[in-house]
């Protein structure tokens, strides 16, 4: 990159290498190994670092000192302003002498990461300089010395409470850890909190919202000891604690209902997640039973049942991996999947372990002790997972249903199968072929049945069966009988033998069409043979069944008899849902081609590509890969999928069947070639007959089928070769048995079809299933186009991931979930019982949340979180239990007031001499304002899912939603939709995180937007105005209307200054409706209304 001159270059390299020097926040440090690294890694490092075969413009870009020096031309960086910075500059493409890199621009989003890097201060991590390292060799990742080193890899220590001086303070163990380090220091825990400051603290901490005025009162005249523990008790029973912790624990999965980018296309049945965090939470879920249904609770053999409606509960945690960013037009899919799955790993190992794991992607971990091989071991179950939409059955409306179809289908087929295979015989086959053959070729019925002894029924069933045009196809069981149809009966055998001849030929030209059809092409899929686990096929739902259609089976959904062998969607009606989704394979040829039957509305094929599911929305780029309801009207035929296939040829993909219920589809060969569909083959059952040398005659040709079938036909159906499986197909269908119980068939059939229409649709969540097991390869610095070695699935190797053996088949994800939930991992109690203290004290123990690692903050009372720990999970890790503890503590019942002493020797509170004067989050914030103007709506759940955010004048761009009412129809904040493009401003100004990544920890910020918000939003005003409203009628005196207000807002009474102030704002004598407003939306506006003391 050869940057012209820059006259201020001695200047800048010397504060660059001030900001060089300035530390580096676990946060920016995770955006720079992520983002920034790989990026500069894929496009520069080729010319612009020290592996480059030639340096060009003298610039290195594989270190922080050499991008903020620069150069040639001068300094390529200049932190914190990327318009001034030659990087961008050119990256941008401004200057059309300055174009980097010179083949390609980058595209909008990797030059907004970038220009976001700059604008943080360009913050690199501290490492050697590239040549140094050349000079003292490679350097060498210790991962035994790292972790031995570090203390968040060290076991839980079970501990007793520390001795205190001051007993009498407390007897709780939790207490006795925080004392003992304050008297360490020669400090004292402040005074207890006043009961009204206490009530509206735990209140806001456990449900979110605040404590109403006979709630407060209830809780000060209450003089009993356990007063408190009451509230506390009632607080952690209320549906109002769910949709709480529901809204903490929606920061750290990066909880969104939209995808972003461009026109922020919707993310389906997130809210369903949503809710079910709610419930989960409200229940009191054990958190490593929570854990692992987030990471496989699809593959629970016992899954967690809904306690009223009994649907599948666990599945639904899966859809957090799913919540992430997405693009719908990728250039470059395989880059796409890389990324996603790094935002997943990112998610998952921040939200469970406090690591960052994505720190290793391009690299060993800088300071941990984890490698790049863990990186990509993790990314191996991602690889052998898939997105997908799961089936819940709420009060087992669908399986019973099922249950019932499957049982009086089975009587059903039965009926057919065992009345065919018992009264058909050999020389009846023959009979009836013979009989038929004479009438067709213009003989008299009457004296046909005469001469043959044949029921005149069944007669004209085999006559209107034989003329069928299909039997001269070649893979039609009568295709031979078909060519003999209007030969002469006393056709001497030389004559009949050169016939026969000629159909051989006929055979072997088909054949022959056939495989120059399929010449260099790959038929990937059969389902003529065993069951679809088998095969490596995955099945979801009802749909498909457990396995291909058997011989004799009918199918309801198009009242005909299933053709053997393939996969049917139809068996048990036309309204049942499934899926089917192929192994994964590589894509090898320019056409895959699908041999089924459909009807419209039964089906919908998609070709995954790279995990990527975002093609309805670019038919650009994925539209071939997609097929909307192919129609054969039930005809056996061709379909073709093709258009875009070949540029993808190379990436991993695997086909989905989807059965949405409502038309009927089977399939029955998948073909992956370069050329069109391939043409019919000769059936088994033609081969057998034309080479039998016994056959000289039309008669011994009738025999011979009788014979054929003899042998063909079980009793046991299960085992009857393909040919009688053909055979027994097309005699059922055609209803030529001579004794057939069409009557009770059509009986039994009528009932089926009544329970097949009553079958309900089922529930869907967004969630994940498991694909074919495979293993990620290291992407060399991050390249998905630079692969080093195979990488076996399995955990971090720090906390023992390397011994133990992950299944084979399939992704392998349960057993993860058990060694991230086992009791001897030392991080995933340590960082949720952190996390509780956190949001609870307002500072966690270890205060970077999201990161224990060596760039995170050190823990400031390790034998604490080691006895929260251990207690929370000899507790059966319950949250609810755990909370509790830690909110009956004198520490958390602690005054936030100040002291000199405290302030002096503890001045951030890191030891909690006092409790932290907390901001209340912008939820809670707006939550409250409903509340208090009495708006708000208190039903627990949404019915329509999430209410529109309201949509103001200068929100705009793509995708624009349509907006909600201002008020958001009452409901809490957490039912607001989270459009990731159109984020509620109000939320956005008191720091509700964008859903990027994990936020365990939220900014707490005090800017004038937030003064703004309060004093001009529109939602503020209207509740002021209702709250004021709410007051008519009303036989209060002022004074009295003054302490219901601040009781309400503040769970006190006001002080005489207050109240005198505000009666001669308001007037002693009579309320002004205006007045009181103004009054509200002051109250509104306090700091007080919006901090914990």
């Amino acid at each position: 990159m050869n940057f012209k001159p820059h006259a201020t270059s001695i200047i800048l390299i010397f504060f660059a290498g001030v900001l060089c020097a300035a530390p580096i926040t676990s946060e920016q440090l995770q955006f720079f190994e992520s983002k920034v690294r790989p990026l500069l890694a894929d496009n520069c490092y080729n010319c612009h670092s020290n592996k480059a075969e030639k340096l060009k413009g003298g610039l290195y870009l594989d270190h922080g000192t050499t991008v903020l020096s620069g150069g040639d031309s001068g300094p390529s960086v200049i932190a914190g302003d990327p318009d001034k910075s030659l990087l961008i500059e050119a990256v941008r493409y401004e200057d059309p002498d300055t174009q980097m890199p010179p083949k390609k621009k980058l595209s909008d989003e990797h030059i907004k990461i970038l220009e976001d890097w700059v604008r943080m201060g360009a913050p690199w991590p501290s490492e050697p300089l590239p040549d140094s390292e050349k000079k003292l060799g490679p350097k060498v990742f210790d991962l035994k010395k790292r972790k031995s080193e570090h203390w968040c890899w060290q076991p839980i220590a079970k501990n007793n409470p520390p001795q205190v001086v001051f007993q009498d303070w407390s007897s709780d163990p939790i207490d006795h850890h925080i004392l003992s380090a304050l008297e360490k220091k020669g400090l004292k825990p402040s005074s207890p909190a006043d009961k009204n400051s206490l009530i509206r603290r735990v209140y806001f901490d456990l449900i979110g919202l605040p404590p109403s005025s006979e709630q407060v009162s209830d809780f000060l005249n209450d003089g009993s000891d356990v007063a408190y523990e009451k509230v506390v008790d009632s607080l952690l029973s209320s549906p109002h604690f769910g949709e709480r912790w529901a809204r903490h624990w929606m920061d750290l999965v990066r909880y969104a209902e939209s995808c972003g980018h461009e026109f922020d296309y919707p993310i389906p049945y997130a809210t369903e997640y949503r809710d079910y965090l709610i419930r989960a939470f409200n229940n009191d879920v054990r958190y490593d039973q929570f854990a692992v249904e987030h990471i496989a609770g699809d593959l629970l053999e016992n899954p967690r049942k809904n306690p009223k409606d009994n649907y599948n509960e666990s599945v639904i945690g899966t859809g957090f991996w799913h919540l992430h960013e997405a693009t719908h037009a990728p250039t470059d899919v395989r880059g796409n999947e890389v990324e996603r799955v790094d935002n997943q790993i990112d998610v998952f190992s921040k939200t469970f372990l406090g690591v960052t794991v994505s720190c290793a992607r391009c690299h060993d971990h800088m300071f941990d002790a984890i490698s790049t091989k863990d990186y990509y071991a993790l990314a191996g179950y991602l690889q052998s997972s898939r997105r997908h939409e799961a089936f819940l059955d709420p009060g087992n409306a669908i399986l019973s249903k099922v249950n019932a179809i499957k049982e009086l289908k089975s009587k059903m087929d039965s009926v057919s199968v065992n009345s065919f295979t018992q009264n058909v015989s050999p020389e009846k086959i023959a009979s009836y072929l013979m009989a038929s053959r004479e009438v067709i070729n213009g003989g008299q019925l009457s004296e046909v049945l005469k001469k043959y002894k044949v029921s005149e029924l069944t007669l004209n069933r085999w006559i209107e069966a034989v003329k069928d045009p299909k039997i001269k196809d070649a893979e039609h069981p009568l295709f031979v009988w078909s060519q003999f149809l209007d030969a002469d009966l006393n056709l001497p055998p030389a004559f009949f033998d050169k016939k026969m001849e000629i159909v051989k030929r006929k055979l072997a030209d088909q054949q022959h069409q056939h495989l120059e059809s399929t010449k260099d092409s790959i038929k990937f899929a059969d389902f003529s043979k065993g069951n679809y686990k088998e095969s490596g096929w995955l099945v979801q739902g009802e749909s498909f069944e457990d396995a291909p259609s058997k011989p004799g089976e009918w199918s309801q959904a198009d009242g005909k008899l299933a053709i053997p062998g393939r996969a049917n969607g139809g068996r048990l009606g036309g309204k049942l849902q499934g899926v089917l989704r192929s192994p994964t394979f590589t894509i090898s040829h320019n056409q895959i081609h699908h041999r089924l039957g459909a009807r419209k509305g039964g089906l919908r094929i998609r070709v995954i590509i790279d995990g990527y599911y975002m093609e309805p929305y670019n038919g650009l780029l994925f539209g071939g890969t997609r097929l909307n309801d192919p129609n054969t009207d039930g005809h056996n035929n061709w379909i073709t999928q093709g258009r875009d296939l070949k540029m993808y040829k190379g990436h991993k993909a695997h086909i989905e069947y989807i059965d949405h219920g409502d038309g009927y589809f089977d399939v029955d060969e998948i073909w992956f070639s370069d050329r069109g569909a391939p043409k019919p083959g000769a059936s088994a059952i033609a081969y057998k007959i034309s080479s039998n040398d016994k056959i000289h005659s039309v008669q011994d040709l009738a025999v011979a089928y009788g014979w054929l079938w003899k042998r063909s036909i079980n009793e046991d159906v299960s085992k009857m070769d393909e040919d009688g499986k053909r055979f027994l197909a097309w005699g059922i269908a055609s209803g030529i048995d001579d004794k057939n119980a069409e009557n009770e068939s059509l009986k039994l059939r009528g009932e089926v079809s009544k329970l097949c229409n009553e079958v309900p649709a089922p529930r869907k969540v967004q969630a994940l299933c498991d694909g074919t097991g495979e293993n990620e390869f290291v992407l060399l610095r991050g390249n998905h186009r630079r692969l080093g070695e195979e990488v076996p699935r399995r955990f971090l190797t720090a906390l023992g991931g390397e011994k133990v053996q992950v299944p084979q088949v399939g992704s392998g994800r349960l057993s993860l979930a058990r060694q991230v939930t086992d009791a001897n991992n030392p991080l995933t109690a340590r960082v949720f019982v952190n996390r509780l203290w956190h949001h609870l004290f307002g500072r966690g123990i270890v205060p970077s949340t999201d990161d224990f690692g060596v760039l995170g903050k050190s823990p400031s009372n390790v034998a604490l979180l080691d006895h929260l720990a251990s207690s929370f999970m000899d507790d059966n890790w319950s949250i609810k239990r755990a909370i509790k503890r830690m909110v009956l503590t004198k520490t958390y019942q602690q005054s936030s007031s100040t002291n000199a002493r405290g302030s002096e020797v503890d001045p951030e509170n890191i030891l909690l001499h006092r409790a932290n004067l907390k901001r209340i989050q912008g939820e809670s914030i707006r939550d409250s304002i409903l509340m208090i103007s009495g708006r708000m709506d208190n039903k627990i759940f949404c019915d329509e899912g999430s209410v529109p955010v309201h949509v103001t004048d200068f929100m705009t761009g793509r995708g624009r939603p349509r907006g909600g009412p201002l008020d958001g129809k009452g409901k809490r904040s957490l039912y607001i939709s989270v459009k990731r493009n159109f984020l509620s401003p109000m939320m956005l100004a008191f720091d509700t995180p964008v859903p990027f990544s994990s936020m365990g920890k939220r900014t707490v910020s005090n800017v004038p937007a937030q003064a703004l918000i309060m004093m001009n939003d529109p939602f503020v005003h209207e509740q002021s105005v209702i709250w004021a409203k709410s007051f008519n009628g009303a036989e209060l005196t002022v004074s009295q209307i003054v302490k219901q207000m601040y009781m309400k807002a503040f769970a006190r009474d006001p002080s005489q200054l207050e109240l005198d102030t505000a009666l001669e704002f308001l007037g002693k004598e009579k309320v002004d409706e205006q007045k009181l407003t103004d009054f509200a939306h002051v109250i509104f506006n306090t700091k007080e209304f919006i901090f914990l003391r």
